[in-house]
């Protein structure tokens, strides 16, 4: 069956298949360089190494969503943030879920990726139900270029919802 193939397969659709494949090989690889690094687990310095562990949070520093200055400064490190979501968004496109904490674009902003959105369905936190709700949030703060302060959440344990 493959010989029967190989025999029919012609040079341009061979040289076809070829390109394709080394076409999409070169997607994947920039893909995952635009896509940037994989979080990182290292701890903070000064802090133990139980810091990564977003269910220990207590050693982590506490912003409130407010604190810009703050926030921006401790981009790229695991930390708390507390805020009242504003308004909880979802692409049904791409299946993401954005938590506002704020009525401009410029406001922090918690994101659920597709691919933590089904773990947080699964655990019965749908993000729609922490609109209006104070919450706390534990992750690494990001200072996107393009999106501002945000915080990837990957697991509802990183969000509670404050009395």
């Amino acid at each position: 069956m493959v010989r029967d193939f190989l025999r029919r397969l012609s040079v341009p659709l061979a040289a076809l298949l070829l390109g394709a494949f080394v076409a999409g090989f070169f997607v994947h690889l920039l893909y995952g360089r635009w896509a940037g690094p994989a979080p990182c687990a290292e701890p903070l310095p000064g802090a133990s190494a139980s810091a990564t562990d977003p269910s220990t949070p207590r050693d982590l520093p506490l912003v409130d969503v407010m604190e810009v200055e703050r926030l921006q400064e401790l981009a790229g490190v695991l930390a708390r943030v507390r805020g009242r979501v504003h308004r909880v968004g979802h692409s049904s496109r791409s299946n993401t879920y954005f938590l506002d904490f704020g009525p401009s674009r410029s406001a922090f902003t918690a994101v659920i990726f597709s691919s933590a959105a089904d773990g947080f369905l699964r655990e019965k936190a749908h993000p729609k139900q922490f609109q209006g709700q104070e919450v706390e949030l534990t992750g690494r703060i990001k200072d996107d270029p393009k999106y501002g302060l945000e915080m990837i959440l990957e697991s509802p344990a990183q969000i509670r919802v404050l009395p």
